[in-house]
C-alpha cells in the first residue's frame, strides 16, 4: 500500500532556498524561500517599518502588505485557508 500511495502522491521540484531574497512565502514547501528565513526577513520588515511609521494602524497595514507571509496572512484573514492533507 505504501508503494501505490507514493506513485499517486503528487510530483514536485525543489528550488535551493534563499535563491529569491523578494520571494513571498505563500505555502510550506517547495519555496524560494525558507520559513526561516520568511520570519527572519519579516522581523527585519517589522522594525524597519516601525521606525519610518508614526501611526501604529499604518505600519500594521503597511507589513500586512509588504510582509514575506502577506500572501498566508491575506489567506488566513479572509477565510481561504486551504491544507494539503486530502
Amino acid at each position: 500500500m505504501a508503494d501505490e500511495a507514493a506513485e499517486q502522491a503528487p510530483v514536485g521540484t525543489d528550488t535551493p532556498t534563499g535563491t529569491d531574497p523578494d520571494a513571498k512565502y505563500e505555502q510550506p514547501g517547495y519555496e524560494d524561500k525558507s520559513f526561516g528565513q520568511a520570519v527572519a526577513a519579516d522581523a527585519e520588515l517589522a522594525e524597519r517599518i516601525a521606525a519610518e511609521e508614526p501611526d501604529d494602524e499604518a505600519a500594521e497595514e503597511r507589513f500586512e502588505e509588504e510582509a514575506t507571509g502577506a500572501p498566508a496572512l491575506d489567506r488566513q484573514q479572509h477565510g481561504d485557508v486551504t491544507t494539503n492533507d486530502g
